[in-house]
């Protein structure tokens, strides 16, 4: 089931169609990295993940750090982002593995990962920084020239984040609020995170996700300790109506302003519905993938203070130094077309062109400091991201990032367990898809949950500098 509610008609967006199943059922498109590639990352149980073993990924003067531009952007944006450029090149020290990738080392119109990868003298594996690829790269482009895919596929063993604002001044705010976030004398926010999740009466999704992944977070199940309880970490969380915290929109202006108990959060994780506008609805740029919260009455219509979107985010707001865990469908942003929906044997346009979500672009250029970075998915996001085939909660994914990046992992590094999970189920649907090939029945509806728990794990993207980390060596204690 996806986590998106349509504008228009207020009810959920759509499962798997009986042409998304047929297409699946006939092979589908065809993965676009080796499979080999990705059987050898399923494969990897290193602790080091994307890195050779000798290279620590968390170390920049180690695994370095790049940039890579897309080919028509602004002088001005160059300009706007050199004081983080100078800043990574002093935190690299070994020059040999700061890298610049514009021009002929830039990346070229339909060029895959691989392609580029190759152009560089390096192949897709085990990343050594030395050979002319950093582990870290910054790619800063609009998903229209640059693609998600291109993202998706480098992110297997890089650690790659994006950013792309509507103006030169906004990437100019980002790179001032991460330069002075890693040199300011104390960290803006305490040992503090935060859990935003709603829960709909009548809606099986909300309830799933607050049942199997916010509560258990945040008072531990079983054996498993709350979210930060080993690394000290203080939790305050808003989940479902007024009787279990309320998650309202009230809270989460609350939650942006740092007015909740403990002050602002620096690892905030939220799960929701996302808004979905139709393609030609003037609001889709501004305002697809908003959070709807709990403010929301449910089925059949959605009022504009249902949800919270970038104009929601307050003048006031204290996300400087925040990494934001953001669960909805569109969250981070959307693809031009939908795999998930077909019409007539083809993909269904969600919208004229790809775009990074409005909310984690105001997040990031926020003019009292911006946030690090945000975690979100690309197109739909469905609830294989925590629930298996067997219909047991799986949270490891979410817990893993958000544990590392509470210990102070390099965001890049910490959300390798995403791109492990995409290997190991990219490697269950070739061989399913082999089987079938050898005569095994199977049924459509069983072959289209592989396809959409292997491409809902692919499908998220970090939103900012994959080198961002937070300095929890610095920060205060929680009250």
């Amino acid at each position: 089931m996806p986590f998106g509610i349509s504008a228009d008609t207020g009810l959920p967006l759509d499962g798997l169609d009986s042409a998304a199943l047929g297409y699946f059922r006939s092979g589908g498109a065809a993965e676009s990295v080796a499979a080999e590639t990705l059987a050898a990352k399923a494969d990897s149980a290193e602790a080091h993940f994307g890195t050779i073993g000798d290279v620590d990924s968390n170390d920049l003067s180690q695994a370095g750090w790049g940039v890579l531009f897309g080919p028509s952007v602004d002088q001005r944006i160059k300009d706007a982002l050199k004081p983080l450029l100078d800043h990574r090149k002093s935190q690299v020290t070994d020059q040999s593995i700061f890298k610049i990738f514009d021009g002929p080392s830039g990346f070229r119109p339909g060029d895959t990962a691989q392609a580029w990868l190759n152009r560089q003298g390096v192949r897709m594996d085990a990343v050594d920084p030395v050979l002319g690829v950093p582990f870290f790269i910054l790619i800063v482009a609009d998903p229209a020239e640059i693609p998600f895919e291109f993202q998706y596929v480098l992110d297997l063993y890089w650690a790659v984040g994006r950013i792309w604002f509507p103006t030169p001044d906004e990437f100019r705010q980002y790179a001032d609020s991460v330069l002075r976030y890693e040199t300011m004398a104390e960290p803006p926010a305490a040992k503090q995170a935060a859990v935003f999740a709603t829960r709909h009466e009548g809606d099986k999704a909300t309830q799933l996700f607050s049942d199997q992944v916010a509560l258990p977070i945040v008072n531990g199940a079983g054996p498993v300790a709350p979210l930060g309880k080993r690394q000290k970490f203080s939790l305050t969380s808003f989940i479902g109506d007024a009787s279990t915290g309320a998650a309202t929109k009230d809270s989460l202006n609350s939650i942006f302003n740092g007015t909740i108990p403990g002050g602002p959060p620096s690892v905030f994780f939220s799960g929701s519905h996302g808004t979905a506008f139709r393609a030609d609805d003037p609001l889709q740029e501004s305002s697809q993938g908003a959070v709807l919260c709990q403010d929301w009455e449910g089925y059949g219509s959605i009022k504009r203070e249902d949800y919270f979107d970038a104009s929601d985010l307050s003048s006031n707001a204290r996300v400087h130094g925040m990494i934001h865990v953001l669960f909805a469908c569109y969250g981070a942003g959307w693809p031009r077309y939908d795999d998930f929906k077909r019409l007539d044997g083809k993909p269904t346009e969600i919208a004229p062109r790809p775009m990074i979500g409005r909310l984690p672009q105001a997040l990031l250029a926020h003019p009292n400091g911006g946030a690090l970075a945000v975690l979100g998915h690309v197109d739909r996001a469905w609830a294989y991201s925590f629930h298996s085939d067997r219909g047991a909660p799986q949270t490891q994914g979410f817990r893993d990032v958000m544990g590392r990046l509470m210990r102070g992992d390099r965001l890049g590094q910490a959300t390798d367990q995403f791109n492990l999970r995409w290997a190991a189920l990219s490697t269950e649907l070739a061989e399913t898809l082999n089987q079938m090939n050898l005569g095994l029945q199977l049924s459509a509806p069983r072959l289209g949950n592989q396809w959409v728990a292997r491409d809902d794990a692919r499908n998220y993207i970090t939103f900012g500098d994959p080198a961002v980390r937070l300095r929890v060596e610095d920060m205060p204690a929680p009250p």
